[in-house]
């Protein structure tokens, strides 16, 4: 393979990274310190945008540059499990009950007595049976 062929493909598959979910790590302080976000842009030194971005503490962090010098690599990550829409969907069938999302992407109602991750629905009681039903409903939704 000729280096202008693999320049190409190397920049064919940077361009099929955009707008996917990427994990970078940092490299000063691998492994501990890393982002997660929507990869929306790279220039020529590298220096990569990230948008929606959280630190390995999921703190929201919005829209952030990380300079090309400063990480060592990112990984395509699967999306995130969109718990706004399953809160959206729980608000419907549950009016007028408190429905947090949490910064760890965790929906907790009922003060905390149900709580549900994309993993499914951990508490009891007819409440959390009711959840239980809608949990799944919304994940056999996603996955259609």
């Amino acid at each position: 393979m000729s280096s202008s062929t693999a320049a190409r493909e190397f920049n064919k598959q940077i361009a099929n990274a955009l707008q996917s979910m990427v994990k970078v790590i940092l490299e000063h302080e691998y492994p501990a310190h890393f982002y997660t976000g929507r990869l929306i842009g790279i220039d020529m030194t590298h220096t990569i945008c990230l948008e929606n971005a959280r630190n390995e503490k999921k703190r929201k962090l919005g829209t952030i540059f990380i300079h090309g010098n400063k990480w060592v690599s990112f990984t395509i990550e699967g999306e995130p499990f969109p718990m706004e829409e399953l809160a959206a969907r729980l608000r419907k069938v549950l009016p007028g009950e408190t429905i947090k999302i949490s910064d760890d992407n965790s929906i907790s109602i009922l003060g905390g007595k149900v709580i549900i991750t994309e993993k499914g629905v951990e508490g009891r009681g007819p409440t959390a049976d009711r959840i239980q039903k809608v949990f799944d409903s919304f994940v056999a939704d996603m996955n259609h």
